[in-house]
């Protein structure tokens, strides 16, 4: 039952449902303590271990059916047998006792689950069908195509092979009295393999809807933002906040306790003349690490808006490892949106900058002049700079003096160029000339790609 325990707390992960290490240990000591026999006490003691929020309640109430019954472990479905067969009772089978002396029917007639049907046992098949489960792993299944191989394989893990055994020893004999045992025995064979599709899509269900959510979040992670529908844009905000929050996680510095730094024994000595030498007063010193700061520069222009709207949204997503953000929009000139991530939600605070400012199309030439004019004076070693764009300069100037004077003077310069790299050096595209004033230029098309990106982003600014 442990085991099936575990494998429930799998299952809830699966369905987003946070649950650390020593929550796992509590449930299975409280698991220990109520017992498996009652099942809303489990249920209650369960979800008094594992849920936090209504919404962590809502998953688990839904799992916890699905689940105890795919396993034959719930109070509404502890029999395997069909509900419109009455259950065999023990007496019901009998075999000539000519037939039962040969040695083939014998031997199969002996096997555990023929002998535990023949006797009247049909919990037997339940609790065969339980353990072929939990030994297979049946949480493995996730499409409706898989559902015939794994009801064959958990049948013959429960011992349906037994039963077709004593089937064919007795159609051997070639007897018209044994129409009836073998007719009975076929039964039982059915029930088996009606248990195994039961618990085969008891457990499909389960795991259909998480499956399915992980498929179609990682297509959205791999696909083009560009090629995404107008609906599935509207999915990928979600799906931001929680690649953001795994990166969050990943890079949050732990706090250490810091006693008090470096003596500064000069100034120590000093001060403690007047004690005779004796350090009443101690005095410390540290080395300060200056915060680093980010510049972000988004072409919002009609061709690379959306990738910059959901650039700024998975950065400020991250703000509590991110430094400092300062975020820019441009096309043909140069706007600070801080202050409107600052008051406003990311969401809210992108589609205002959607609003106002994606339009027209862009001027690189003149927006590098106008920020370098206006900024090149905080810029400094500490300083990483992020210009998204697709580098088209629509046949005006690049203005690739000031990229340079910007390059040089800031600690990195990253560009991020939404187009394929087939697309690079077509055209109007000055991405090439761009590359020779950035430390680094890398295709950025999808969140995945946006995802390892900024992963690198924040182990070079740790």
């Amino acid at each position: 039952m442990e085991q099936s325990l575990l494998s429930f707390i799998s299952t809830l992960r699966q369905h987003d449902v946070r649950i650390s290490t020593s929550e796992t240990l509590d449930a299975l000591n409280a698991a220990a303590v109520v017992g498996y026999a009652d099942q809303s006490l489990l249920r209650q003691s369960l979800a008094a271990t594992l849920t936090k929020t209504h919404a962590d309640k809502e998953r688990f109430e839904r799992c916890f059916e699905l689940f105890f019954n795919a396993r034959g472990e719930s109070a509404q479905s502890t029999s395997p047998q069909d509900k419109s067969a009455p259950s065999p009772a023990a007496g019901e089978f009998s075999l000539p006792d000519a037939v039962a002396s040969d040695p083939d029917v014998a031997a199969a007639m002996d096997a555990p689950l023929v002998r535990a049907a023949t006797e009247g046992r049909p919990s037997t098949l339940a609790v065969a069908i339980q353990e072929a489960a939990d030994e297979m792993q049946l949480e493995g299944i996730r499409f409706n195509t898989q559902k015939g191989i794994y009801r064959r394989r958990l049948a013959e893990a429960a011992g349906i092979g037994q039963l077709d055994k004593a089937i064919e020893a007795l159609k051997a004999i070639e007897s018209d009295s044994l129409e009836g045992p073998i007719e009975w025995l076929e039964q039982r064979r059915h029930e088996l393999d009606m248990a195994a599709r039961d618990a085969v899509e008891h457990q499909l269900l389960l795991n259909a809807n998480a499956a399915g959510r992980s498929i179609q979040q990682q297509a959205l992670r791999n696909t083009r933002l560009s090629a995404l529908e107008h609906y599935h844009l509207k999915q990928l905000p979600p799906l931001i906040r929680a690649l953001a929050k795994k990166l969050a996680t990943r890079h949050r510095q732990r706090r250490r306790i810091d006693r008090r730094g470096k003596l500064d024994m000069a100034k120590t000595l000093r001060r403690n003349i007047a004690y005779g030498g004796v350090p009443f007063h101690t005095y410390w010193k540290q080395k300060r690490r200056d915060q680093p700061k980010l510049y972000v520069l988004c072409d919002v222009s009609g061709s690379v808006s959306t990738y910059a709207r959901f650039l700024l949204l998975f950065l400020y997503s991250m703000s509590e490892v991110m430094p400092r953000i300062r975020s820019f929009v441009f096309t043909s000139q140069v706007f600070e949106v801080s202050e409107l991530f600052d008051r406003n939600p990311a969401e809210q605070a992108v589609e205002i900058v959607n609003q106002r400012w994606a339009r027209g199309s862009s001027d690189y030439g003149s927006s590098f002049k106008q920020f370098a004019d206006e900024h090149r004076g905080r810029i400094d070693r500490n300083t990483t700079v992020i210009i998204l764009g697709d580098g088209r300069a629509n046949s005006a100037d690049p203005g690739l003096e000031d990229l340079r004077d910007i390059y040089h003077r800031a600690k990195l310069l990253l560009w991020f160029n939404p187009e394929p790299r087939s697309h690079w050096n077509t055209g109007d595209s000055e991405i090439r000339r761009y590359q020779s004033a950035c430390h680094y230029v890398a295709e950025c098309n999808s969140l995945a790609k946006l995802e390892r990106l900024l992963d690198r982003l924040l182990t070079i600014l740790r």
